[in-house]
């Protein structure tokens, strides 16, 4: 059978329109540190529900803008100078630069926990955070951040309590009500910028990371705006401004504040995000895939690779499988087996049912948690 090329599978990594991180550098994440006093999450309102009037959005902004903060970084990165050396052969020399990262966050805990995306902060050799009030930004350290909800939570030491913004609950906002954004694009500290909530669920893909549910907003979000908050008309945060389609106009995306509630208070305590894995790099099986496996499926996740040593290792599954259920739920596509494994626990014992060559199978498996780095899988899969 013919092998399964990473160019067969360029629909995963791909989003309809083209996107781009709203700011903030790429890299490698910092040092971890352990915070242990969890959040109190508030959900108080900020400003009392009264509607949209030429007051409501200055008294939003003029009450949520002290909580909002400039995250600036500096990364090393790395130039090679090539010297001639000749008669001898010629050698090269790597000598550090350093480039400066302009993001948003805000301040969700009054003793200095600031909330902001993993990759404003990814590389980073230094952050500062910049405060209104104070004339001096402050060291900030990292205390948790995951690469795949592309969250991550800083804290500074500030000689005062400080303003906090609250949550809002886990309900998703009503499809065309207002948000307001409030951020540093471009480094242009604490714009504001109003719309509306265009759509919920929003899959995207930016490079290797993969979001799942985003929130969809016409509010401008420009680079500089990464890790700042979408708020609602009672001064509650909704999302965490992180991506817009860098090729349409008024497409902009946000992490709602449901993936917060689940993920910050793992940073907090451990400073990475516990998740059940199976072992398998996968994809979504198309037509033409299932033509090529001979596979009945019509929906599932085509297993690619089988990371050695894992449960799917260990039960037998192999590159070209389509996992059709786990657990007892149907799986549709790779999201859709990513979402079911996440909702599942560490230790739990699974069924996986798959197809393979037309034939229906079942395996029992142990989920283990998932490393905090898993390889890429290599480039080219043949299926036995």
């Amino acid at each position: 059978m013919k092998n399964l090329r990473r160019a067969l599978f360029g629909l995963v990594a791909a989003f309809l329109l083209g996107a781009a991180f709203a700011g903030g550098d790429w890299a490698v994440s910092g040092v971890l540190e352990a915070y242990t006093p969890p959040p109190n999450f508030t959900t108080k309102p900020l400003v009392l529900t009264g509607g949209l009037n030429a007051a409501t959005v200055p008294k939003i902004v003029g009450l949520a803008s002290p909580a909002v903060v400039k995250v600036t970084t500096l990364v090393k990165q790395k130039q090679t100078v090539t010297f001639p050396g000749w008669p001898f052969a010629p050698y090269l020399q790597q000598s550090p630069q350093y480039a400066q990262g302009i993001g948003s966050g805000f301040i969700f805990d009054k003793t200095g926990y600031i909330l902001t995306n993993d990759h404003v902060i990814q590389g980073a050799i230094q952050i500062n955070v910049q405060v209104v009030g104070y004339k001096k930004a402050f060291a900030a350290k990292v205390v948790g951040a995951d690469y795949a909800t592309d969250l991550a939570v800083l804290h500074i030491s500030a000689p005062h309590p400080l303003p906090v913004l609250p949550l809002a609950a886990n309900t998703p906002p009503a499809i065309g009500s207002f948000a307001v954004a409030i951020g540093n694009p471009y480094g242009l500290s604490h714009t504001v910028t109003l719309g509306v909530v265009s759509a919920e669920g929003r899959p995207l893909s930016i490079g290797s990371r993969s979001y799942k549910n985003l929130l969809q907003t016409d509010a401008a979000i420009n680079p500089g705006n990464s890790g700042g908050p979408l708020i609602n008309l009672d001064g509650q945060v909704i999302g965490i401004n992180t991506a817009v389609a860098s090729q349409a106009q008024g497409i902009g995306f946000a992490i709602p504040v449901s993936t917060v509630r689940d993920i910050v208070p793992q940073l907090l305590k451990l400073g990475y995000v516990v998740r059940p894995w199976i072992g398998v790099s996968d994809l979504d099986l198309t037509a033409s895939l299932q033509q090529q496996l001979g596979v009945a499926a019509a929906k599932g996740a085509v297993v690619y690779y089988v990371y050695p040593g894992t449960p799917a290792a260990k039960a037998g599954l192999r590159t070209g499988d389509v996992i059709t259920e786990l657990a007892g739920q149907t799986v549709t596509g790779s999201a859709s087996l990513g979402g079911i494994e996440q909702s599942l626990k560490v230790g739990q014992t699974v069924t996986v049912r798959f197809d393979r060559a037309s034939s229906a199978k079942t395996v029992r498996l142990v989920l283990v948690a998932k490393p905090k780095t898993v390889p890429s899988p290599p480039q080219t899969q043949t299926v036995p």
